[in-house]
């Protein structure tokens, strides 16, 4: 921890987000719509940019504003986009869901005001979403996302205070992000003569990774470079198989900082997932009689990417489920003694506030209240649903996945264990037939509730980083929440104004196109044509209870050098990923060191691989910006004259 800390949250700072947010967020809005892309500038390039500015007029930001800044940016994707306010207005008046009957009834008809407004209404001929009919399907989402940030960001304090503070997990991404800030910002030159070599290398390569992507995607007869996919030549031997690998350097250089023991674990896992099982399925009765949906619909010729989605949908989706619910159960069992400790320490408010904290009470009423309110509203507005259900999906697995996403990144470096897929659809199908209103059912499977958890991996890590680099643990609250209101303020305004001036879906924003596929999937989500299966979610909660038990035992009796955290990650990240992490992984933690020879080198390496990393990341992020403005300019003109 640094010996001075200090706040980054200054008047300056936020003229900067200010800015940042007038200047980006139409820009991304007009993007997303356009052409699909979520942006035309990196973290990283933005930040250095800025810092630079900054420090050409004269006042330089310090490393707590640079961190700052640097996360609030990394969370802008946070605030609440009224871009699927939009979407569920189509849904009202789209020939899909005018057609689509469930029950005799048109899926149109089925949904209830506060959704999407009557199909009568001047608003789809006025186009805005400042209208009285739009009033409830604007608020009512608004409110669920409030109460949802306010969730995230109080689980992001406790599950830090826990895993930061008390446990004291490596976070091995870290000191990555530590790195860059304090690069940029205090320009060290042993530091840079790694850093700048790093960038402009890895800016070189990445320029010509993602060159013929642009290519390929204006016309032009070449072949995209990024995944290398293997499944066609494995075909005759592992049908079913999803082999391949990932180039993309910001895949494969946080390798470098995970822990040998951890990424191989994580392959082995996934070459076992995604491979073995996947092919055991359609070859052997046995597995095939477990899960005959996938080894119907599989056939030879499916891609690397549909047979990772179509697996996971036919397989492995409560597959997942089970085992993140196993893992929380783990860690509890594991660490009651750390979490009575970190609330017993948070419950006095001057020990909380001494470390940079809120209380105990203050975290707990947070998360309660917000959580609670999201629960009393969704069970309100959808009459006829378990209120057990609702909340345990809003409150109970809010606070596993909380648990387990700080663990992951704690112990790998990666948020690994997001929302599992369909987490909400398999417990409404888990519902008898006609036990709940037909239009509570279609509603609820077309808007799940908020689901807790998804931003404490990246908070924690970022409060370690806050630790690394000598800001306040609550900067990182801070920030987020001024991005979000900011955010939100700004993205419906100009979402808004992008609706007047012409329809949505329309080719002047071609993206929105797929408005329509998305309602055909919607439909069938809602006539309950998922093959998912609820009976799964049990049996797999149980193996990984003992499988991560036992792996727990292993290493606290015999010292086995298992990572209950590797196998999780393989679990969901497929093998093009994890064979590239493995090898970026062996070389970071053996080949080098061995190579150096000397300790002292050696050790010098393990000071130095953060910043080379960092600096690696910022020379992608440059060629990903040149790339992604470029893949804009290509689709835009579709639109022109010639």
């Amino acid at each position: 921890m640094s010996e001075q800390i200090t706040s980054g949250i200054t008047k300056r700072l936020l003229l900067f987000l200010v800015l940042l947010v007038l200047l980006f967020v139409p820009s991304n809005v007009y993007i997303s719509l356009a052409g699909g892309a979520l942006g035309i500038i990196g973290t990283y390039t933005i930040v250095l940019l800025f810092t630079y500015v900054s420090r050409y007029l004269g006042a330089d930001l310090t490393k707590q504003e640079v961190y700052a800044l640097f996360y609030a940016l990394s969370y802008s994707w946070v605030f609440f986009n009224s871009y699927d306010v939009i979407y569920r207005a189509y849904l009202r008046v789209s020939e899909v869901t005018r057609e689509f009957k469930i029950g005799g009834v048109p899926v149109a008809s089925l949904l209830p005001t506060w959704l999407s407004p009557p199909a009568n209404s001047p608003v789809f001929s006025l186009r805005t979403l400042l209208h009285p009919d739009m009033a409830l399907p604007l608020l009512i989402p608004l409110v669920f996302s409030i109460s949802w940030i306010i969730a995230e960001l109080s689980m992001i304090m406790l599950t830090s205070f826990l895993f930061v503070e008390v446990e004291a997990l490596p976070y091995p991404l870290a000191p990555v992000d530590a790195a860059f800030i304090t690069t940029i910002s205090e320009r060290p030159a042993e530091w840079l003569r790694s850093f700048l070599p790093a960038a402009g290398i890895t800016l070189v390569l990445s320029t010509l990774l993602y060159l013929p992507s642009v290519g390929f995607i204006v016309g032009l007869p070449v072949p995209t470079l990024g995944l290398v996919d293997f499944s066609q030549q494995v075909v005759e031997v592992l049908p079913g198989a999803a082999v391949g690998i990932n180039l993309i350097p910001s895949v494969i250089l946080p390798g470098i900082m995970i822990p040998l023991e951890v990424a191989a674990a994580g392959l082995v896992t996934s070459l076992a997932v995604w491979v073995v099982f996947n092919s055991l399925i359609i070859i052997h009765p046995l597995f095939r009689s477990w899960f005959p949906d996938w080894a119907k619909e599989y056939y030879k010729g499916m891609s690397y990417y549909l047979i990772i989605e179509r697996s996971t949908l036919r397989v492995w989706a409560p597959i997942q489920v089970g085992a993140m619910l196993a893992l929380s159960a783990v860690l509890i069992a594991r660490y009651h003694r750390e979490i009575a400790r970190a609330f017993s320490i948070l419950s006095k408010a001057g020990s909380a506030s001494a470390r940079g904290y809120p209380s105990l009470k203050f975290l707990l009423g947070a998360f309660l209240i917000s959580s609670g309110l999201s629960t009393a509203l969704y069970w309100a507005l959808l009459p006829g649903l378990p209120l057990p259900m609702v909340a345990g999906l809003i409150m109970g697995v809010g606070l596993f996945l909380s648990l387990s996403n700080a663990y992951m990144v704690g112990k790998t470096g990666g948020s690994l264990f997001q929302v599992p897929p369909y987490i909400w659809q398999t417990a409404v199908y888990s519902l008898p037939h006609g036990s709940i209103p037909l239009s509570t059912e279609v509603s609820a499977l077309l808007y799940p509730p908020p689901t807790i958890g998804m931003l404490t991996g990246g908070g924690t890590q970022a409060v370690k980083v806050a630790y690394l680099v000598g800001a306040k643990p609550t900067d990182l609250v801070k920030a987020i929440a001024i991005a979000y209101v900011l955010g939100t303020i700004v993205n419906i305004f100009v979402v808004d104004a992008m609706w007047r001036v012409a329809p949505i879906p329309s080719m002047i924003f071609p993206n929105t196109v797929w408005m329509r596929d998305r309602a055909v999937s919607d439909c069938l989500v809602a006539a309950r044509q998922l093959p998912l299966k609820p009976t799964v979610v049990l049996p797999a909660f149980m193996f990984f209870l003992l499988l991560f038990s036992s792996i727990e035992s292993l290493n606290t009796f015999l010292r086995l050098p298992l990572s209950t955290a590797g196998v999780a990650m393989g679990l969901t990240r497929p093998p093009a990923d994890m064979i590239p992490l493995f090898i970026a992984s062996l070389i970071g933690n053996v080949l080098i060191p061995r190579l150096l020879g000397r300790k002292e080198l050696a050790a010098k390496w393990g000071e130095l691989k953060s910043v080379i990393v960092s600096g690696a990341l910022l020379g992608d992020g440059i060629a990903a910006s040149v790339f992604t403005l470029a893949t804009l300019i290509g689709r835009t003109s579709w639109t022109w004259p010639w």
